[in-house]
């Protein structure tokens, strides 16, 4: 791995100088050490393939795993109303349905702007994601796709995207509680679930002792009263900078 941080911004009247930090995936690396570390893959930019970016992630032990009240009763929605297909990227029939069905989840759920298609076929064409899984109802309707990254020990949903019926359902809880079921099942050590910050990302704080990390180690804490307590502040710590990078490199 080739690391590199690159400059935000600062304060000189208090000496706070801001920089993002980078991983570059080499030759050799495996996944569970760039995750262990802290990151997680960037595809912001075109020219992004390989990098991932620190943030203040999650992850769950999953020897240690069990659903608590509230997992149990999202589980209880969804559990038995769909099955789970999980099919290796290289297999997996790129069919403009399977396209149209994310492009449109992202412009009807986030913005008509956040996932261009260029940028679905940067992610699909990263070379990290494993698997695809395919959720689908009684009746062989799609309800939803899960973008999986996944070795011996590790399993990462790095995205999902789902039917407008299930909008607002608590399904994209559903969908992380049942990845974490299945990676344990097969063995794995510990499943991210991605970023957790207050308002878009803090509903992953559903699961009980979701370990966090705060820029040097990851953080135990068994009801997420810390996590809980960073997510609260995050909107006053906004920030509306680019760092060099990003300013160098076009984005999508």
């Amino acid at each position: 791995m080739r690391f590199f941080s690159s400059e935000l911004g600062q304060d000189y009247s208090s000496l706070t100088f801001g920089y993002c930090n980078y991983a570059q995936l080499e030759a050799g690396d495996t996944l569970s050490q760039i995750y262990e570390r802290g990151y997680l893959p960037y595809s912001g930019s075109p020219e992004s393939k390989g990098l991932f970016y620190m943030a203040r992630g999650g992850r769950l032990y999953l020897p240690d795993f069990e659903l608590n009240s509230e997992c149990r009763r999202v589980a209880k929605k969804f559990d038995g109303l769909y099955t789970r297909e999980s099919v290796q990227l290289e297999k997996f029939e790129m069919t403009d349905e399977f396209i149209e069905f994310w492009l449109e989840y992202y412009k009807r759920a986030h913005s008509p702007t956040m996932m261009p298609r260029e940028r679905l076929t940067h992610i699909l064409n990263f070379g990290i994601i494993s698997h695809v899984s395919i959720y689908k109802d009684a009746g062989g309707a799609v309800g939803g796709y899960t973008l999986e990254v996944a070795d011996e020990t590790i399993t990462h949903d790095w995205y999902q995207s789902y039917a407008p019926k299930l909008d607002k359902t608590s399904f994209g809880m559903w969908l992380l509680i049942d990845i974490a079921r299945a990676a344990k099942a097969r063995g794995a050590t510990y499943y991210y679930p991605g970023t957790v910050y207050g308002g878009s990302t803090d509903y992953k704080t559903n699961f009980s002792s979701l370990e966090y990390w705060n820029g040097e180690k990851w953080l135990k804490d068994t009801n997420n009263k810390k996590l809980g307590a960073r997510t609260k502040t995050d909107k006053r710590q906004h920030i509306t900078l680019l760092d060099e990078w990003k300013e160098n490199h076009p984005l999508f």
